[in-house]
């Protein structure tokens, strides 16, 4: 019995234990790998959603005139209006009227891509015809990707509440959020 070595068969055993161990070991590393991939994707949609929601919050509840082109089948626009208030209150000696001009902002979205472009001296909110161009649309103006979709209406009976729907999608996942807007500034049409 002394050196003889392995046997075919213990050699043939061996090959197959260490090839069901390293076959198990791929396929969790790959398991693993595919729940990290899903789970980043998915709190990264969440994330930008946020962060967009926050942000078209933020302006909304500035500007003091708000307005909605919807298309239906298409993502929507919206506008965005900060009209400087005026008084008809006797200022102090030496106190001028402050002379700002309307700014608006235009939000849209095209390719997956959410874009807003800002326009300063707006001589007239109601004569307004300034707005954005495809040359607008590039890495400077772009707020968020991987938008699906962008739908906004103001509320019908206040109209000083904009709803905001957003639809964004990475790979195979999907991820929407809705968010109720009120104006804190509402002006008077």
């Amino acid at each position: 019995m002394g050196n003889k070595g392995i046997t075919l068969v213990e050699l043939i055993i061996a090959v197959a234990i260490s090839s069901i161990i390293l076959g198990a070991t791929t396929l969790l590393v790959k398991t693993a790998q595919n729940d990290y991939q899903y789970t980043s994707e998915t709190a990264d949609l969440q994330s930008e959603s946020q962060v967009l929601m926050e942000q078209l919050g933020k302006w909304i509840m500035e500007g003091n005139r708000i307005k909605v082109k919807e298309d239906v089948g298409n993502p929507d626009e919206l506008t965005i209006y900060y009209i400087p208030r005026t008084t008809d209150t006797k200022l102090p000696s030496g106190v001028a009227q402050p002379s700002e001009k309307t700014k608006k902002k235009v939000i849209w979205i095209d390719n997956g891509k959410m874009y807003v472009k800002s326009f300063d001296n707006i001589a007239s909110p109601d004569s307004d015809t300034l707005t954005y161009t495809q040359a607008d649309e590039k890495e400077d103006n772009c707020i968020g990707e991987h938008i699906k979709g962008f739908y906004a209406k103001t509320d019908s009976s206040t109209s000083d509440v904009v709803n905001i729907k957003l639809t964004l999608s990475q790979g195979t996942h999907k991820y929407e959020v809705e968010n109720a807007i009120k104006v804190r500034n509402k002006l008077k049409k």
